[in-house]
């Protein structure tokens, strides 16, 4: 069973992180980046119905090795024989909807991660602007108006 691919949408989002460092405001509308989600969910659904067709999981039956074909027998009440067949089938998602779906989720949900975690730093790690002047330039400025008052 191939996994959950999430190559698109860490480049959807690299491209939205991309584009916001090359605008002078760093800043995203709720409704772009849920588009933009959006788009990542979907590219990666259409990537995920590439690769479930390219790998299909395999669903096999196998026997397991020491079974027997015979059966199992009573003695004193017991049954002693054993199931020697089970179904091996793929882990994790085992349809092709489910699979689908949950690359659909994945992609959607990596995105807003991704883009939101970015902007929380940005928005929090950031020094003051550089329109306020920092407190000693605030008293130097100070400092001068008190000398030219005083001439």
């Amino acid at each position: 069973m191939p996994t959950i691919p999430t190559v698109i949408p860490l480049i959807v989002a690299g491209v939205v992180l991309g584009s916001l460092l090359v605008s002078e405001k760093r800043k995203i509308s709720k409704k772009k980046l849920l588009g933009v989600s959006l788009l990542g969910g979907l590219l990666n659904a259409a990537n995920a119905l590439i690769v479930y067709m390219l790998f299909p999981p395999p669903t096999t039956f196998s026997r397991f090795a020491g079974g027997n074909f015979g059966g199992g027998a009573f003695a004193g009440g017991t049954f002693t024989g054993s199931s020697t067949f089970q179904f091996r089938g793929a882990a994790g998602a085992t349809s092709e909807t489910s699979f689908i779906a949950l690359s659909f989720i994945t992609g959607l949900l990596v995105v807003i991660v991704v883009v939101g975690s970015a902007l929380a730093y940005v928005r929090y790690k950031t020094p003051k602007s550089e329109e306020e002047p920092e407190e000693s330039e605030k008293e130097e400025q100070e400092d001068l108006e008190e000398t030219e008052n005083e001439h």
